[in-house]
């Protein structure tokens, strides 16, 4: 049975969740921890003044396994306890996505949180819906705020239907994603994002993989993505960081990147994207804590 996500005011926190092995390895945390400072500050909470110590604190106090769990998500990952887990022997499972993530979030007393949970991992092909994108004021849109719960409801009706994701649209524009960011590739060979002053929140992973794209000489272009391109798309990724990089097959059932002869177009982003997010590598936490003195 799905947990119900308790209610909070937007303001009461900012989050921001990595990509984590489950002891002591994230990914990208310094893109994650620019962002969740930038979201503080737009949600007026004040920024610890000795931030990078108490990050330290709490993952002392994760790493000794101090919060409230016994078992350690390893542990409780390999007895089955959280579903089945393909993974290789660093920790990643075949595509490559992380086998936990780690929330971290600041409240509105500038109080550092800690929480992991294992991914919901997936293939590297998935579907979606379409679900209705959460009507907020302009001055929290594009920001992880405390109120997630219209997402995590977005993401419970994408599970129910049979899917693994849902496109938040709002007439006819696609905003987001529950868990992750789309990325299109049109048929004359230009990747669109969402523009951020459409809503969507600026993802860490996109932030990642667009160097590598336009690297290969594709150009990357932020506008307005509408449910239409979607149809019509060459190809359509999910970024995240507990999907990775994952294609989008389908859309309440309606194919994504059927050719002309009504075949699978020939992934082009996806190689790309994956190979950018293994490449960065993963961080240790004594790292993670030195290199965040924003």
């Amino acid at each position: 049975m799905e947990k119900e996500v308790p209610k909070r005011a937007p303001f009461e926190a900012a989050f921001t969740t990595l990509p984590w092995d489950g002891e002591s390895k994230v990914r990208s945390p310094k893109l994650h921890m620019l962002r969740l400072k930038k979201h503080a500050e737009a949600l007026s909470i004040p920024w610890p003044n000795a931030f990078s110590e108490d990050l330290r604190f709490a993952l002392n106090i994760l790493s000794e396994g101090e919060d409230a769990n016994s078992q350690s998500p390893q542990e409780s990952a390999d007895k089955g306890e959280h579903g089945t887990n393909i993974t290789s022997g660093n920790g990643e499972n075949i595509e490559g996505q992380p086998p936990f993530l780690l929330r971290v979030e600041i409240d509105e007393m500038s109080n550092i949180s800690l929480t992991g949970r294992p991914n919901r991992k997936t293939r590297n092909h998935i579907s979606g819906i379409i679900h209705p994108a959460p009507n907020w004021p302009k001055s929290i849109q594009g920001i992880k705020h405390a109120d997630w719960t219209p997402y995590a409801e977005a993401g419970l009706a994408a599970r129910k239907a049979g899917a693994q994701v849902a496109l938040l649209a709002r007439e006819g524009e696609i905003i987001d994603g529950d868990r992750a960011s789309p990325i299109l590739l049109d048929i004359d060979g230009t990747a669109w994002v969402v523009s951020p002053e459409r809503g969507a929140i600026p993802s860490t992973t996109l932030e990642l993989v667009i160097p590598a794209i336009e690297a290969q000489g594709i150009p990357v272009r932020k506008g307005r993505l509408t449910e239409v391109m979607f149809a019509r798309a060459y190809e359509v990724l999910l970024l995240g960081s507990g999907l990775t990089a994952v294609r989008l097959t389908d859309i309440d059932g309606q194919d994504i990147g059927i050719d002309a002869e009504g075949e699978v177009t020939k992934s082009i982003l996806l190689p790309i994207c994956q190979q950018a997010i293994i490449d960065q590598g993963w961080t240790d936490f004594n790292q993670w804590v030195e290199d965040v003195i924003l």
